[in-house]
């Protein structure tokens, strides 16, 4: 609502706002109306199909000790400036250890110092076979529009695979269903060749390389197949769009259908939502002041300061909670109109209205 205050005082930025919407209207997308723009609060599934299979890559394909298998997939939405893992660089300490090891705690961990970039957290179950699929949701937002997530090879030295910063928000819009292929990844901290090879440290630590069908270029590699030009996907991961959550979209009716874990990450995100606009809305109230205090006629309207918020409208689950001001006097030939009256926010606790859900508890 404040953001409309400003605009009215801002003739300039107005205009250009619709020229933006004229221009829209013929096909042209706007930063300022794109997905990474919006208050939006998106909720993904996350999906992941593996196909190591004796078919596909037959060489040294591992039947016992232990059998083809996926480790858990630890998975993270974020804004621009994070990075999972990087190409062509050195492996993070954490990001070795569980492409050596499966483990999560070190990501874990590291992971923890890094709150400020980082918006959501998943996990996807471990994959007991070669072939095979597992599932999650997430959720994203304009400030945090990217997804990484790696998944370990087993049995292998320190091979993984994984998504690096992918950008969910496309043409200033957030996608409604997009499927990746993955390839196999060497961390560049082991120097075995094949699947079952004991993990010899590399020293000094490459870097994060693709395999191929001819890197690595030894004829022991397990996925060396000189005969062909490109080794087929080892795994696909496709992400769909469940559903796009907006300050205006009636959520406390539709979060009622979500899981208990689900329903508790989207009260979260929306109580954050909600003191990051309440910050913005004050420091927009202050810039407002400043520039009334300068010009105000007697020809203005004005407003008295706003009431405290009113209780939530429910006890458990997402709730609405209101404020408002008056009119002290109201607008006269030539003066400022009145400002809203009534603000509307998001409320509420995630405190149990229901059994568990025990479907989260892998």
């Amino acid at each position: 609502m404040h953001h409309k205050l400003v605009l009215r005082l801002a003739i300039v930025v107005i205009v250009a706002v619709s020229a933006a919407s004229a221009a829209a209207s013929e096909g042209t997308v706007f930063t300022d109306e794109s997905c990474r723009q919006s208050e939006a609060l998106v909720f993904y599934r996350i999906k992941l199909v593996t196909s190591w299979s004796k078919k596909l890559f037959p060489k040294h394909y591992p039947e016992f000790r232990p059998p083809p298998h996926w480790s858990m997939t630890f998975g993270q939405t974020h804004n621009d400036s994070f990075r999972l893992f990087e190409m062509k660089q050195p492996a993070s300490v954490s990001v070795a250890t569980f492409a050596e090891t499966g483990q999560v705690g070190s990501l874990e961990d590291s992971l923890a110092q890094q709150q400020d970039v980082l918006f959501d957290e998943f996990r996807l179950p471990k994959i007991r076979k070669g072939k095979g699929e597992s599932e999650a949701t997430f959720f994203v937002d304009g400030p945090h529009p990217s997804v990484s997530f790696m998944t370990k090879i087993v049995p292998s030295p320190d091979w993984f695979v994984g998504l690096d910063s992918f950008s969910l928000c496309s043409r200033g819009r957030w996608m409604e269903k997009v499927t990746v292929p993955l390839h196999p990844l060497d961390a560049g901290t082991s120097s075995g060749l094949t699947f079952t090879s004991p993990k010899w440290p590399t020293n000094p630590r490459g870097v994060i390389e693709r395999i191929t069908a001819r890197y690595p270029l030894h004829f022991a590699s397990s996925f060396f197949y000189p005969e062909i030009k490109h080794l087929p996907p080892i795994a696909h991961v496709t992400f769909t769009k469940i559903k796009e959550y907006s300050n205006r979209n009636n959520v406390h009716k539709k979060v009622k259908k979500l899981k208990h874990k689900q329903r508790t990450k989207l009260l979260k995100r929306l109580s954050q939502e909600t003191e990051r606009r309440a910050e913005a809305n004050a420091e927009a109230i202050q810039g407002l002041n400043a520039v009334r205090d300068e010009s105000v006629t007697g020809s203005d309207c004005r407003v008295t300061a706003w009431s405290p918020w009113s209780p939530c409208s429910k006890t458990c689950g997402l709730g609405k909670q209101n404020r408002s001001r008056s009119v002290l006097q109201i607008q006269r030939a030539g003066g400022r109109e009145c400002p809203p009256l009534i603000e509307t926010q998001w409320c509420g606790s995630a405190r149990q209205c229901s059994v568990i859900d025990n479907y989260f508890r892998w």
